[in-house]
């Protein structure tokens, strides 16, 4: 059960877009993750989940662009959004911020005048774990900015949370335990103060503040946090993503993990290369969907 978020939106579920999705559902079982079981969403695509008791990690890909356009909502297809991005890049696009009344909390997201588009309702097939099936129940609301890069997000409710926070699918050989931050590369000043505006509208302006240069912002679960490309650079030991925009765009993934040793042990007996962080270890975006993994014991 997710406690209250200190500013009622907190960070539900980074999305990490990849071109195969079988290769990289193996790719993050040697990251020492334990996916859920493989799912399917109406739209055309397919999706794993790397679940922790307050958020969770979304891998997904296309399974079926001839599905693309299934209960699109005045033009707006979450597939046809997916398959636009995979034709740019790979790796961390779209957020999900958790919402426990999407009805109260897009309206007042939509009351700050960032731009807002649609609501989404869908349904998507799963199986319990007493393995007889069932549907998870879900409303999106869609908060797009792609003139400012990929930083967009969309609210999402579980209306049966109970199918997603299972905590049979809470056990990582990793030790990993939450998203504590999701990382954006900011390419120039304009970029940060864009990342600034827009968390301040959707977080409040006491949950934004600026540190060496960078801008951080307590979402209530988990923070997003901006670097300038030196900064990121340092952190990160130069190994970047693969860049397809000047615009600002996610890098990486901070995961807290019980006992950094232990996630240490499981990317060495699984042949995983990683490298040491101001903050822990990471892996290579190589590793990861065009995505840094950034390991850490401690959330700060």
């Amino acid at each position: 059960m997710i406690p209250p978020n200190q500013h009622r939106l907190g960070i539900d579920h980074p999305v990490v877009s990849v071109r195969n999705h079988p290769a990289a559902v193996a790719q993050f079982v040697r990251l020492g993750f334990a996916p859920s079981p493989i799912s399917y969403h109406p739209w055309g695509s397919v999706l794993t989940l790397m679940m922790f008791e307050n958020n969770f990690i979304e891998l997904i890909g296309v399974d079926d662009p001839a599905k693309f356009g299934t209960g699109e909502v005045e033009g707006f297809c979450y597939g046809r959004t997916l398959g636009d991005f995979l034709a740019r890049s790979e790796g961390l696009g779209l957020v999900a911020l958790h919402s426990k009344d999407i009805e109260a909390d897009f309206a007042a997201v939509k009351a700050t005048g960032l731009p807002t588009q649609q609501r989404v309702e869908f349904r998507r097939k799963l199986t319990r774990a007493d393995g007889t099936p069932d549907e998870a129940v879900v409303s999106l609301g869609m908060v797009m900015d792609t003139e400012s890069g990929d930083i967009s997000n969309f609210l999402c409710q579980q209306h049966r949370p109970e199918f997603i926070w299972r905590p049979d699918w809470q056990h990582h050989p990793n030790g990993a335990v939450a998203v504590d931050e999701v990382i954006y590369l900011a390419p120039d000043p304009a970029a940060l103060h864009a990342l600034d505006t827009r968390w301040r509208k959707l977080f409040g302006d006491a949950a934004v503040r600026h540190f060496e240069g960078r801008v951080e912002a307590d979402t209530g679960c988990g923070s997003m946090v901006a670097l300038t490309p030196a900064q990121a650079t340092a952190r990160f030991n130069g190994r970047l993503p693969h860049a397809y925009t000047d615009k600002p765009r996610g890098i990486a993934l901070r995961v807290r993990v019980r006992d950094l040793a232990q996630t240490k042990q499981v990317l060495a007996q699984n042949g995983v290369a990683f490298d040491t962080t101001p903050c822990g270890i990471m892996v290579s975006p190589e590793d990861a969907g065009n995505a840094i993994i950034e390991f850490a014991e401690a959330n700060g």
